[in-house]
């Protein structure tokens, strides 16, 4: 059975005393998106035209995945940057995740402030994406999203005690965003796992 292709945007790295600039992504991700029965496809950053090798690369969707604060990383921003411009003119589904979430946010004009207490953690998660359901995510982050900073037609659907938005969706384009990192978990949650399929497969996901 053909797998629906998941472009997946890579964290950059400089090196040191090589006078170079590394595209890299947790190999757990990858690992997962597979496993879910997609085919992940890795993007390449720091090219000249970004929208002509999205067109030739004709993703089905897009995975903006974690790493890089926004703005330190020219080359990966720019990529992500025609991800989701390629994303709004095809109508494909995009699952943002951590700094992919913040990207989503920025890219619609939204914005981010520090916080505290969200850094190699874990957190419980209230709103309308888990209703009653205790649910328990990590947390790797020290840049967050309040209601106030949310991009245009972005609604928050899970949140932490302290009012920061953990998950959002666009309320007309098929986007999601979370902030915790599902390729972490040791023991891989169905919650999780019917999220993302559910991001690819279903355009009104994550369900309300």
């Amino acid at each position: 059975m053909k797998r629906l292709r998941i472009a997946i945007s890579q964290r950059n790295d400089v090196i040191d005393g090589r006078n170079e600039v590394r595209d890299a992504l947790d190999t757990r991700l990858a690992k997962l998106i597979w496993d879910l029965g997609f085919l992940p496809l890795p993007l390449t950053s720091g090219l000249d035209t970004p929208l002509d090798y999205l067109e030739s690369l004709a993703p089905d969707g897009i995975l903006l995945s974690g790493g890089n604060d926004i703005g330190c990383a020219p080359q990966r921003d720019a990529i992500e940057h025609a991800t989701l411009d390629y994303a709004s003119k095809h109508d494909l589904p995009v699952l943002g995740i951590c700094r992919g979430m913040q990207f989503i946010n920025h890219y619609l004009g939204g914005s981010m402030r520090a916080v505290t207490g969200h850094t190699a953690v874990k957190h419980q998660l209230h709103g309308p994406l888990v209703g009653n359901t205790l649910r328990v995510v990590n947390s790797y982050h020290d840049q967050g999203i309040y209601a106030e900073d949310l991009g245009d037609c972005l609604e928050a659907v899970a949140w932490t005690d302290d009012g920061v938005i953990e998950a959002f969706s666009h309320q007309e384009r098929p986007w999601t965003g979370i902030m915790w990192h599902p390729e972490r978990n040791t023991d891989q949650n169905s919650f999780d796992e019917k999220l993302i399929i559910g991001s690819y497969f279903d355009p009104e996901h994550p369900k309300k």
